[in-house]
């Protein structure tokens, strides 16, 4: 049953593109499923490797922008940025610590692969 929650859960933030509000909380997704803090840290805990909910949240962050930037090459990095809850700043941040390099060199490894 827990396992079907943060199933619920998740699936709810990628589909209805929650992760994509920079002003994301905890109590709103608390709020919207009926659940506490202390139930939501426990089925991630569970469920998700242990992540804090801002954890949580950025990982998917990063996984929409890694698409965006592999398939949606006409967007530009603010615009993928924009499109998964970050500041350009904050992505070129983020997506570093997560991929080892900067979206911009993601990008460009990218070209170098296509030519």
């Amino acid at each position: 049953m827990s396992q079907d929650l943060f199933k619920k859960i998740s699936t709810t933030i990628r589909k209805e593109r929650l992760y994509a509000d920079v002003d994301l909380m905890r109590e709103d997704i608390m709020k919207r499923f009926g659940i506490g803090r202390h139930r939501l840290n426990d089925l991630l805990t569970a469920y998700a490797d242990g992540m804090s909910f801002p954890q949580f949240i950025n990982a998917i962050r990063m996984e929409e922008a890694y698409e965006l930037l592999t398939y949606h090459p006409e967007m530009t990095i603010a615009d993928v940025a924009r499109e998964v809850g970050f500041t350009a700043p904050n992505l070129r941040e983020q997506f570093k610590r997560c991929y080892g390099v900067t979206p911009a060199e993601y990008r460009a490894g990218l070209q170098q692969d296509h030519d």
